[in-house]
C-alpha cells in the first residue's frame, strides 16, 4: 500500500515540482527583461535601473525570512518537497497548517505530525487536493470580477474612504477565521501566537518613528522568528 511517506519522497513529485519552479523562474526572468527594456525606452538610465534592482533585492530577501521560517515549520508535517512547492508558489503557512490539521483530525490522527508518519497515500491525496483547489478559488473569482472590483475601488479613491473600510473588513474576516483556531488549539500554540502578536505590535509602534520606518518591511519576519523562538520557552514551562 502506498503511504504518505512514499509520495512526499517520490522522484516523480520532485520532478513535477522542479518543472513548476523552473517555469515560474523563467516567467519571472522574461518579464524582468521586458520591464528593463521598457524602463530604458522611458528614458531611465542603466545606473538608475540597477540601483532599483539592487534595493529591491535587498528589501525582498530579509522579509522573506518569514517564509523560510514557515517552510521549516511546514516540513515537519508535510515533508520537504510538498512544503517547498506550496510556499514557493501560492501557499500560505496559516492556510496549509489549518488544512493539514483539519484533515488529520477528520481522518482520525491526533496531529499533523502523526499523520505524516501514519497516513496512506490516498489520505495525503485529500490534503494535496484541498490545498491546491481551495487556494485556486480566489483566482476563479478574480477572472470574471477582478477588473470590475479594481475599477470600483479606484473610483472611490478620491471621493471616499470606502476602500479602506473594505480592506479592514476583509482583514477582520481573516482574523476571525484563523485566530480562534490558534487560540483554542492548545496552550503552547496560543502563547506562540500571542508572543508574535506582541512583537508585531511593538515593531509597528517603533516603525512609526521616522528614523525606524525601515522596520515596517521586517515586522512579519521578526514577529514569526520571535514566536518560533518563544515556543522553546513555553514548551519548557508548560509541557
Amino acid at each position: 500500500m502506498v503511504t504518505m511517506q512514499d509520495i512526499i519522497h517520490s522522484p516523480l513529485l520532485l520532478i513535477l515540482i522542479a518543472i513548476g519552479l523552473l517555469y515560474i523562474v523563467g516567467f519571472s526572468v522574461v518579464y524582468l527583461i521586458k520591464a528593463y527594456k521598457h524602463c530604458l525606452e522611458l528614458g531611465m538610465t542603466k545606473d538608475d535601473i540597477n540601483k532599483v534592482i539592487k534595493s529591491s533585492v535587498f528589501f525582498s530577501i530579509v522579509p522573506s525570512l518569514s517564509i523560510v521560517v514557515g517552510l521549516f515549520v511546514l516540513i515537519s508535517v508535510m515533508g520537504t518537497l510538498w512544503s517547498w512547492w506550496r510556499l514557493s508558489v501560492i501557499g500560505s503557512l496559516s492556510y496549509e497548517s489549518m488544512i493539514s490539521s483539519s484533515v488529520a483530525s477528520a481522518i482520525g490522527f491526533a496531529s499533523s505530525g502523526e499523520m505524516l508518519s501514519g497516513a496512506t497515500g490516498q489520505q495525503f491525496g485529500v490534503v494535496m487536493i484541498l490545498m491546491s483547489i481551495g487556494m485556486l478559488s480566489g483566482f476563479f473569482i478574480l477572472i470574471p470580477f477582478g477588473k470590475k472590483l479594481s475599477m470600483s475601488v479606484n473610483k472611490t479613491e478620491t471621493s471616499s474612504d470606502w476602500k479602506y473600510v473594505f480592506s479592514g473588513v476583509f482583514m477582520l474576516c481573516m482574523f476571525s477565521v484563523y485566530i480562534p483556531v490558534l487560540l483554542i488549539g492548545d496552550t503552547i500554540q496560543a502563547l506562540v501566537m500571542l508572543t508574535g502578536l506582541v512583537v508585531a505590535v511593538a515593531l509597528g509602534v517603533l516603525a512609526s518613528k521616522p528614523k525606524l520606518h525601515w522596520l515596517a518591511d521586517f515586522i512579519m519576519a521578526f514577529s514569526m522568528i520571535a514566536g518560533m523562538a518563544s515556543s522553546l520557552l513555553w514548551l519548557k514551562l508548560f509541557s
